[in-house]
């Protein structure tokens, strides 16, 4: 079976194409790419650990920590970074300096402190409220099937005037009788 191509489809692919291509000779345009740096990213202790791994490089990367991000900003940061820790800074003080400098999105887990505690707490709140509403709703269900199974078997009901059978509903039965026996 073969797919017919349809003028919108040739321009859509055609488009793609270009767009590739271009990013091919000239991939800076590209999100999260940066031209330079060594490639590799340098640690030399626990405490540069600690601080780069909690710090998101804001340089148009996907959310790379500056632990994990190469490019020339990043390492640019961490310079900056090793040389508030040379000064006597602690890992908090270095934080709360490229925070002020980049904003509270550049730390990679909020603080649990003001009104960043909401976002600890709204989940929590949810998953609880949820699991309260479907243990209310699992409730419900198993009171609806107990009261069923009291009143019997489904067949058992009693027949109101809509449930009057008439010819129709006897040849039916007959017909579905007779497939049953082929």
């Amino acid at each position: 079976m073969t797919t017919r191509r349809t003028p919108l489809h040739l321009a859509l692919l055609t488009a793609a194409s270009l767009a590739a291509a271009w990013l091919t000779f000239d991939p800076h345009l590209a999100h999260g790419q940066h031209t330079g740096g060594t490639g590799t990213v340098s640690i030399q202790n626990e405490t540069e650990r600690q601080l780069f791994w909690s710090l998101i490089c804001t340089c148009g990367c996907p959310r790379e920590t500056l632990g994990t991000c190469p490019c020339d900003i990043a390492h640019q940061r961490r310079t900056a970074l090793r040389e508030l820790l040379a000064e006597g800074k602690t890992v908090e003080q270095a934080q709360d300096v490229y925070v002020s400098m980049y904003g509270p999105k550049s730390l990679a887990v909020p603080r649990n402190q003001g009104a960043s505690r909401a976002l600890w707490v709204v989940p929590l709140t949810a998953i609880v409220a949820g699991a309260g509403l479907v243990f209310v709703v699992l409730r419900r269900w198993q009171r609806r099937g107990l009261a069923a199974a009291a009143a019997g078997p489904a067949g058992t009901k009693a027949t109101t005037k809509n449930d009057k059978r008439d010819a129709y509903d006897d040849r039916l039965d007959q017909e579905l009788k007779d497939l049953d026996d082929e």
